[in-house]
């Protein structure tokens, strides 16, 4: 699926699959190691992005669904 974000003010227009989580894709094809997957159920903290203004927990969003948004690394 085509997933299209602004991550740190640059832009990424990527092919993922429909399972990915933002997580994977922010780490992997974004450039923004920080963001990273230490629980997988969103109580660490560690994948902690901001969308759209909105702090989230990028293990527990899928790709697509930020597709058309902001990111930001924390």
């Amino acid at each position: 699926m085509r997933v299209r974000l602004i991550v740190d003010g640059a832009r990424h227009d990527l092919d993922v699959a429909p399972g990915r989580t933002l997580a994977d894709v922010l780490a992997a094809e974004c450039g923004l190691p920080g963001c990273r997957v230490a629980c997988t159920d969103g109580t660490c903290g560690a994948c902690a992005v901001v969308v759209d203004g909105d702090p989230i927990r990028s293990c527990l969003m899928l790709a697509v669904q930020a597709s058309g948004t902001r990111v930001r690394g924390m």
